[in-house]
């Protein structure tokens, strides 16, 4: 698994075949088809392996908090921490290209065949997907599609993480800074307008319903 999770970073998930697989392991290629159909059927085990974990650190961190609000501030925070800690395999589930059947394996969320049979990757945006949906309902933002919520939000926060991982080396003021700021920014928008909590919480006031930092 390590050895296939390098070759599709360094050469690209088109590129490799199992015959070079079974030679960066030191095995025949014989071998690894007693245990892996394809070389996507490797991916999916690497991407769901990751999906898995998300979805672990997920659950701890959306059980921590009570209120709706404060659960999706924290399910956002988590996702950027979580694919800052594993840059290389973010890399390779959300930055790299993917032929469709292999997308298509890892069924996506809001598919029937997703509804049928989840992956942990549709598992996981259901956990966010339900973040969003238990705000939008308890009132605390503007009339919104919480489907477009979820995806906006999951939008931007794949933005911060994959700008950190791509341009590391920029001289960046304060990451941490930066990525509280940007979830700041974001839940601030789905206020109502006029909410005399918008702009309250990057100051740390105590009024703003996505609770503090």
């Amino acid at each position: 698994m390590a050895a296939a999770k390098s070759l599709f970073l360094e050469e690209g998930i088109d590129h490799v075949s199992m015959r070079k697989i079974a030679r960066k392991v030191g095995i025949t290629q014989a071998a690894i088809y007693q245990h892996f159909e394809n070389k996507e059927a490797i991916l999916f085990v690497i991407i769901e392996d990751f999906f898995s974990d998300l979805l672990h650190v997920f659950e701890v961190a959306v059980s921590q908090e009570t209120e709706p609000a404060a659960r999706l501030r924290r399910a956002m925070r988590t996702y950027i921490d979580f694919g800052l800690s594993r840059t290389e395999e973010y890399r390779l589930v959300f930055m790299t290209p993917m032929s469709g059947l292999v997308r298509a394996g890892v069924a996506i969320p809001r598919t029937e065949e997703a509804k049928l049979t989840p992956s942990k990757g549709s598992l996981a945006f259901g956990m966010l997907d339900s973040c969003v949906h238990q705000v939008v309902e308890a009132g605390a933002t503007r009339d919104l599609d919480p489907d477009l919520v979820s995806e906006a939000i999951w939008a931007a926060g794949h933005g911060v993480v994959s700008l950190l991982i791509t341009h590391g080396h920029f001289p960046w003021t304060d990451k941490a800074a930066l990525i509280d700021l940007q979830i700041d920014l974001l839940l601030e928008g789905l206020l109502p307008a006029g909410s005399p909590a918008r702009g309250e919480n990057r100051g740390g006031g105590s009024s703003c319903p996505f609770g503090p930092r």
